[in-house]
């Protein structure tokens, strides 16, 4: 476990206020209030820990990140541990999610690191991307050096994302020189789990056809497995 890191997550994004609230049993309390400081908390629980301690491991042994690098994350909840880790690495980092709470929580989390940006919507949703109206405002995945997206389970399949006959160019098709960082699980028992997976193989068919797997690994938790697969977007 990466303590300086956890050290990092725990100074900047969780208030001693927001301990108190999560740990008070007093149901008399601002109840909404509540749910969202023990949702931020669970967060970096100790599993959301170890799993992203495994892709965040992965990513940097492959040497694929620097000052000039640009960051995607789909499904980002609050970035509690994925943007602390990678922060000081990159040039940008994006944080896209589809609630709306959630974005205006980080926004405010994040409030003193100019280089983390937001965009609330379904990454499948095309209306998310009503500012990309043709080719060359896409830049934002023309520079993108890395997606990430360790919530595939809440969604559906990454080969899926962008509806393609709509567009002269398909959404996988206009990354260069990208790479990428999936996490899915086999947690089925889990409400908003829609899209879980068996086995690692499973994954795999869930990718686009132009990505090749570099890294894959699977992570015990005592709710399911977690599977890791990190790899390129091949449109060479």
């Amino acid at each position: 476990m990466d303590i300086k890191l956890l050290k990092i997550i725990l100074d900047n994004l969780i208030t001693p206020s927001m301990r108190d609230f999560a740990n008070t049993p007093n149901l008399d309390k601002n109840r909404l209030r509540q749910l969202r400081h023990k949702d931020i908390l669970d967060s970096f629980s100790p599993n959301q820990f170890l799993s992203k301690m495994n892709l965040i491991n992965h990513v940097k042994s492959l040497n694929i990140l620097d000052k000039e690098s640009e960051i995607v994350i789909f499904g980002s909840w609050y970035g509690s541990i994925l943007v602390p880790a990678f922060y000081d690495e990159v040039k940008l980092i994006t944080c896209i999610d589809n609630d709306r709470r959630v974005i205006l929580k980080s926004k405010n989390m994040y409030k003193d690191y100019p280089k983390v940006d937001f965009i609330e919507g379904d990454v499948f949703d095309k209306r998310i991307w009503h500012r990309f109206k043709d080719d060359k405002d896409w830049d934002l995945f023309k520079r993108c050096n890395l997606v990430i997206n360790t919530s595939c389970e809440h969604m559906k399949s990454m080969k899926d994302w962008g509806p393609s006959p709509e567009y002269k160019t398909p959404w996988w098709k206009r990354f260069k020189n990208t790479h990428f960082a999936f996490q899915s699980n086999a947690m089925f028992d889990i409400p908003t789990h829609s899209n879980c997976v068996n086995n690692i193989e499973e994954f795999k068919k869930q990718l686009p056809e132009n990505a090749k797997v570099l890294i894959e690994d699977e992570i015990p938790d005592e709710r399911g497995t977690r599977f890791t697969l990190i790899g390129k977007i091949c449109n060479e």
